[in-house]
């Protein structure tokens, strides 16, 4: 299953240079970055093939590496195009009115499932929702 939502919204696609776990400076992954709260996580549609080629490049002792020589660029550029502009990034804003609404939603629907759990998961969500609007933007 492809993770590609996080805080009610589709994950904003941006390219970074990451460190792997063997100290190889992979330059150019497709990241996914929730600009609501922070969280990232690389694409899961070229996760093994980051993992193979940075075990690879760590195993050859190499310490630099770009991912779309290993891939391709057309792989990459595939992968951006699928997560469009987002408008939290556009207006600096780390909540919209459209993440409340679906929140909201879904824990009207987890009351009518009676599902507890859920409905607390949602509320912590609409209380950091809460705080993130009351931070001005940098």
């Amino acid at each position: 299953m492809q993770m590609d939502h996080c805080c009610g919204l589709t994950m904003v696609a941006r390219l970074q240079n990451v460190f792997t776990e063997g100290s190889v400076l992979m330059q150019d992954v497709p990241i996914l970055f929730c600009p609501t709260c922070h969280n990232s996580l690389i694409a899961p549609e070229i996760e093994m093939d980051y993992q193979l080629y940075a075990h690879n490049c760590a195993a050859d002792g190499v310490r630099s590496a770009s991912l779309p020589d290993a891939i391709g660029e057309e792989k990459i550029l595939d992968i951006l195009d699928r997560y469009p502009e987002d408008i939290r990034v556009k207006t600096g804003q780390r909540v919209i009115r459209e993440q409340i609404d679906s929140t909201l939603d879904l824990l009207n629907f987890a009351k009518q499932l009676g599902e507890h759990e859920w409905c607390q998961e949602l509320l912590e969500r609409l209380k950091l929702f809460r705080d993130l609007s009351n931070v001005q933007p940098h």
